[in-house]
């Protein structure tokens, strides 16, 4: 138990950190790969991101420029590729999920359709967990509740994980639940959740 507890304590970075997603990349043709074309075409990568994040143009959107501003600050990541059907050199670059979303949210627009809506700090507890296994189906499914953005794990206690989740739309938003998790009743201020057994083989 004690090796499981100093694992739970050294791994939620690592378990939480993730490459952008196929939809914060931004594909530009370019010229050659010199970090002064990169850094030239950057705002317009990030500008399709948001564009596309957004669902609308951001001709009309002035509160954005500081953020396209940003872009070499916003990057994750970067690669080349060759466009397959012209033979032209492209950048694609990755971009911060959190912010190109924080972005959006600040210039009172929608993110991938949503209603922008307060963000709340929400603590959860989650009992029967036995394994790293365990920890870690736990942490997949409390990242898969409606609204969720961020996790924050603060420790465990004779099989049960105690965390804070970064909640859109606060507690309200974590009713739909998740198959991987049941919901039991609310104490000491948190959200109590039972982790559902596995499937038997």
């Amino acid at each position: 138990m004690r090796l499981f507890l100093l694992v739970l304590m050294l791994l939620p970075t690592l378990a939480l950190a993730q490459a952008p997603a196929e939809g914060y990349l931004g594909r530009v043709a370019v010229a050659d790969q010199s970090e002064a074309t990169r850094t030239a075409a950057l705002g317009e990568a990030l500008t399709q991101v948001l564009e596309r994040a957004s669902g609308q143009p951001l001709a009309g959107q002035p509160r954005l420029q500081p953020t396209l501003a940003r872009a070499p600050r916003m990057l994750q990541r970067f690669s080349y590729e060759r466009d397959p059907a012209s033979g032209q050199l492209m950048l694609v670059a990755g971009f911060d999920p959190r912010g190109v979303d924080s972005a959006l949210r600040n210039a009172g627009l929608p993110v991938w359709g949503q209603v922008v809506a307060a963000t709340d700090d929400v603590p959860l507890s989650i009992g029967d967990l036995h394994s790293i296994g365990d920890y870690n189906r736990a942490l997949a499914a409390v990242r898969s509740l409606p609204g969720v953005r961020g996790i924050a794990v603060l420790g465990a206690d004779n099989g049960r994980l105690l965390l804070r989740a970064r909640v859109e739309g606060g507690a309200a938003s974590l009713a739909a639940g998740s198959p991987l998790l049941q919901r039991l009743a609310d104490a000491d201020g948190a959200l109590l959740y039972r982790l559902a057994p596995t499937a038997a083989p």
